[in-house]
């Protein structure tokens, strides 16, 4: 496990000390402050209307369906631009650096270096998000105040989200050396699974049924309201560990053809 740590600790640190990052994190806030705004905006102008006219009916007039779940949904779908960024240097610029190689010699297991740029790539993927838990208490400051367990459970479905994309970015950064072609990639496929579920509409219902479980978005969806299901919990697990052993496949091929 210290192995783990160590090398989580090394590229979380690398990635500390670019400015990059930095310049990632301010886009990130940036955009997710706006739509902070905009959404709970939107969601006072749309209450006072109600309040005022008594004729206007609204479904599901609340925080967590206004707000919350919408604000979710588009920092998940700003991490879908992100993300490729972030995973596009792990390992794609190892092996262009040639210091893979020199990993390899060194006495840690391939398993262990796949977890370890995991969790150091998932802890900056929790450096971006968690600054914006702030928005929520700024809020309070105006009256809108949110349930927390709603908060809890729509973040951690974020933050599940977001170790999905990791894990797949992370397949796509072992499989080339230029880091460009790996973010294209990475996003072209995660794209796909963020947008399969829309075709359900468009096919026979038993296909429609196989493209909404393989969408991120379906499941996704009832955690940002928070709404936990088990089946959804499996469905990142099992995304995230699938993905996780192809890049470990991908290391060890490389390794037999020593």
């Amino acid at each position: 496990m210290s192995k783990v740590i160590a090398i989580a600790a090394r590229d979380l640190k690398s990635w500390l000390h670019s400015f990059s990052f930095y310049l990632l994190a301010v886009f990130f806030l940036g955009v997710a402050g706006y739509f902070f705004w905009s959404g709970l905006s939107y969601f006072s102008l749309v209450s006072y209307q109600v309040a005022t006219n008594p004729k206007l009916q609204v479904v599901s007039l609340n925080l967590t369906e206004g707000v919350l779940s919408s604000f979710l949904a588009s920092l998940a779908a700003v991490l879908l631009l992100l993300i490729p960024v972030l995973t596009m240097r792990s390992l794609a610029e190892e092996k262009s650096q040639g210091t893979l190689e020199l990993l390899f010699t060194y006495p840690i297991s391939d398993v262990q270096i796949v977890i370890g740029k995991f969790l150091s790539l998932l802890a900056l993927v929790f450096l971006l998000v968690s600054p914006t838990i702030a928005y929520f208490f700024l809020a309070r400051a105006v009256g809108a105040k949110f349930e927390t367990v709603s908060l809890l459970t729509g973040y951690g479905g974020l933050l599940l989200v977001g170790a999905s994309f990791v894990a797949l970015g992370l397949l796509m950064s072992s499989l080339v050396e230029r880091q460009a072609v790996s973010a294209g990639i990475g996003f072209a496929i995660l794209l796909f699974f963020w947008i399969v579920g829309w075709m359900a509409e468009w096919t026979s219902p038993t296909l429609g049924i196989v493209f909404k479980e393989m969408s991120l978005v379906e499941h996704f969806r009832d955690l940002g309201r928070g709404i936990v299901d088990t089946k959804d919990l499996a469905f990142f697990i099992l995304f995230i560990s699938f993905f996780l052993f192809a890049t470990l496949s991908t290391l060890e091929i490389r390794t037999w053809k020593k």
